[in-house]
């Protein structure tokens, strides 16, 4: 976002970009607290509600200096009844609302916008012949529904059988010592051979 830099000694004369993203970024807590307050649940997940989250903040250049710019990045986790544009478009009105104050100091101040990732949520279905196929090369009894990011909706969308399945956890997922441990990567390696011998999906 951008405000309008100063001394610290005028800050009246100024907008600072880090308080105004800060305000927003509030507002994506609230929003994060409200699903988990109110949104119906869908069992299933790990976490059976939406989920919105800040991951990274910028902004500022020194202690006596309004600053004049900030950014930060937020995402949404949504659930497949819920409706992520409908998330966004409240983050856009509140946006908007704190504008009117800051463009009263500097017009040229505001908030902008840039979606970076976006990726359409996907619902598997266990009676799908990918997913039964998927449970016995697994040995596997049962399905489960996880809350990462993958490909499996751009394919669904495309009218490609999708399933989700793999090695490790995404407990240990971006972490310093992320891993898959052998074990894991094993009975990856016969799932692999295993589906490599089947002809129904040559």
């Amino acid at each position: 976002m951008r405000g309008k830099e100063a001394h610290s000694s005028l800050t009246p004369k100024s907008v600072n970009a880090i308080e105004m993203a800060a305000r927003l970024v509030g507002k994506v807590r609230d929003m994060a607290e409200a699903f988990e307050r109110d949104e119906p649940r869908y069992e299933g997940f790990d976490v059976p509600f939406s989920t919105a989250s800040v991951g990274q903040f910028h902004g500022g250049i020194a202690d006596n200096v309004v600053p004049r710019d900030a950014e930060f990045r937020y995402e949404f986790r949504d659930l497949p009844t819920a409706d992520a544009v409908s998330m966004q478009k409240e983050v856009l009105r509140h946006a908007q609302s704190l504008e009117v104050a800051m463009k009263k100091i500097a017009p040229e101040a505001g908030f902008s916008f840039e979606t970076i990732c976006e990726i359409p949520n996907f619902l598997g279905d266990e009676g799908d012949p990918i997913t039964r196929l998927a449970k016995s090369l697994s040995g596997q009894d049962r399905v489960t529904q996880v809350a990462f990011g993958t490909e499996a909706g751009i394919f669904k969308q495309s009218g490609i059988p999708t399933v989700v399945c793999g090695p490790g956890s995404i407990e240990q997922a971006h972490q310093p010592d992320e891993f898959v441990s052998l074990e894991q990567l094993a009975q990856c390696e016969a799932f692999m051979v295993g589906l490599a011998s089947q002809t129904a999906f040559r």
